[in-house]
């Protein structure tokens, strides 16, 4: 691996590990902004380069640095109620850092594209965390959904929608001096 790559992946880990802990407690899962860098990083840096830095990410909470939600850290929190939503980023980086690589022949319909293919990343994240929290909480379905989910999709969507815009932007801006390739 190119020192730049492991550079630009250790940048964005760093950039996770700071959103990530911004959190508004309202329940047994937080409001953050993790899941809004991860798809920032998706979106810009695509698939290898951004599932790298968030496994970098996962992997730095897991060892013990705090960088979960509400300062958290360790391999307990990944095996907790909440842990499937954390290594299913992994999974929502690879999937939109894959689909969002191609322009439209737009600006807007490109933004357009990858805040659905966003959101499509967000489903991921929904049904990986909430599988898991039911096998940890054994609740049922409309319990964890109504816990995990819901309460959550207003702030997902401003999340994607803003991630997809400066996501758009931003890679534009590293790609055009050569920070990208």
């Amino acid at each position: 691996m190119k020192t730049k790559t492991m550079v630009i992946c250790a940048v964005f880990a760093a950039i996770m590990c700071v959103f990530c802990v911004m959190t508004i407690p309202i329940g047994p899962v937080p409001i953050s902004m993790a899941t809004f860098s991860v798809m920032l990083t998706a979106v810009i840096l695509g698939p290898k380069k951004g599932t790298i830095s968030v496994i970098v990410y996962i992997l730095l909470g897991a060892v013990g640095l705090p960088v979960f939600s509400g300062f958290k850290s360790g391999f307990q929190v990944l095996l907790g109620p909440t842990g499937g939503y954390l290594w299913s980023y992994a999974l929502m980086t690879l999937f939109i850092g894959t689909l969002t690589g191609k322009q439209a022949k737009t600006k807007i319909i490109t933004i357009i594209k990858i805040f659905i293919i966003n959101l499509i990343g967000m489903i991921i994240c929904y049904t990986a965390g909430t599988i898991q929290f039911m096998a940890v909480q054994q609740t049922n379905l409309a319990k964890a959904l109504a816990l995990c989910v819901t309460p959550f999709i207003p702030f997902d969507i401003i999340k994607a929608a803003v991630a997809s815009y400066l996501g758009y932007i931003i890679r534009l801006a590293l790609i055009k001096s050569h920070f990208l390739e």
